[in-house]
């Protein structure tokens, strides 16, 4: 793995929906995000919940916060994160999402370019460096 950042999360008693979510808004403009689990389709509609009880965070501080400039970023924010596409497929099926779920076999198949990469699922080293393989320098994978 060249220049990539490995990151260990535990999720002390948190879900790990809530986790991944609020771990994505700090990432949501780095680029394209890839998740691995077992259940894509469950996995994209916890994630999918909690990212819009997020949003929803960002709108009460938007509106409880008087300083025009911090309101600006916040409103760029959310205008950015209202956008974000979901889907539970590659990211060459469908290029238009800029969150990917999918499972570690399509993940083997074809190794995304992404800046981050969420691993929910056990994997050894070995596979985690083949699954990472076409990460660009500076990316982020993330592991539970």
């Amino acid at each position: 793995m060249q220049q990539l950042l490995v990151e260990q999360r535990g999720l002390l008693n948190r879900a790990l929906s809530w986790d991944l979510a609020h771990h994505m808004y700090t990432r949501q403009f780095e680029g394209t995000i890839v998740i691995v689990s077992e259940r894509p389709s469950v996995m994209l509609a916890t994630v999918c919940k909690q990212w819009h009880k997020v949003i929803r965070e960002v709108q009460r501080e938007r509106a409880s916060t008087i300083r025009a400039a911090r309101i600006r970023e916040l409103t760029i924010e959310l205008a950015h994160m209202q956008k974000l596409a979901f889907a539970a497929c590659l990211p060459t099926h469908d290029p238009t999402a800029n969150i990917h779920i999918v499972t570690l076999e399509e993940l083997l198949k074809q190794p995304p370019h992404c800046m981050t990469l969420y691993v929910t699922c056990n994997v050894s080293k070995s596979t985690l460096e083949s699954a990472t393989q076409q990460m660009p320098e500076g990316a982020l994978a993330v592991t539970y």
